[in-house]
């Protein structure tokens, strides 16, 4: 009786456009009975048409195909880019420093230029800016904010080989009780790295210099 069962629901699941693997897959059946019961039963152009679609395979060579297009769309886009932005002068680092001080930059402190980011890249960046307006290497300071499950020496060392800073002039870290892998955001893989200065000159500089871009504008 479950044969003849097993039969009929075969039949029904071939009728809605299932594939061999499919109802084995759901019924526990040999694929050389379901050939046999089947063999009346052949699929419409337009089911296999739509099995071949969703077959794995398919869908893997869809997705390889698309991923290269889209990394040869980028390095093209890429390229083009490079050319056109070029290097740096040392008057546009100058004035782009600014620009990233203006969207990130803390300015609540007195006598303090602080910025926070998780990006090595872009701090590397705001050294290098930093270091241009007379700011002495050795008045840099660096904390970093990291998660509970993170090595914290480990951390210190991979900003400090990062930023070409020594790691005395890492101040304690802030240890969030949270997680790193309870996050799903991306790009916090080494926790957010804040670097400061202490110096009144150059903070007094750097906020009237944003006054004098603002007015610009």
């Amino acid at each position: 009786m479950t044969r003849h069962t097993d039969k009929a629901k075969a039949l029904a699941m071939r009728k809605k456009g299932m594939s061999y693997s499919a109802i084995k897959e759901k019924l526990d059946i040999s694929k050389s009975t379901l050939s046999y019961w089947l063999s009346d039963l052949p699929l419409s152009r337009n089911q296999i048409n739509a099995l071949r679609a969703h077959s794995p395979k398919r869908i893997e060579k869809f997705r390889n195909t698309m991923r290269e297009k889209k990394e040869k769309r980028i390095g093209e886009m890429f390229r083009i880019v490079s050319k056109e932005v070029g290097t740096f002068t040392q008057r546009e680092l100058f004035i782009a420093g600014f620009f990233l001080y203006w969207a990130e930059g803390g300015k609540t402190k007195h006598y303090n230029i602080t910025l926070s980011n998780t990006d090595p890249s872009m701090l590397r960046f705001y050294l290098k800016w930093v270091y241009s307006l007379g700011v002495p290497k050795e008045k840099i300071k660096v904390r970093l904010q990291l998660y509970s499950d993170m090595n914290i020496e480990k951390e210190i060392q991979f900003w400090a080989t990062k930023l070409t800073v020594k790691s005395t002039q890492f101040k304690k870290p802030y240890i969030k009780e949270s997680k790193l892998l309870d996050l799903t955001q991306k790009g916090f893989g080494h926790g957010t790295c804040n670097i400061s200065v202490d110096d009144r000159d150059i903070s007094e500089y750097v906020i009237q210099g944003l006054k004098h871009i603002s007015s610009q504008f």
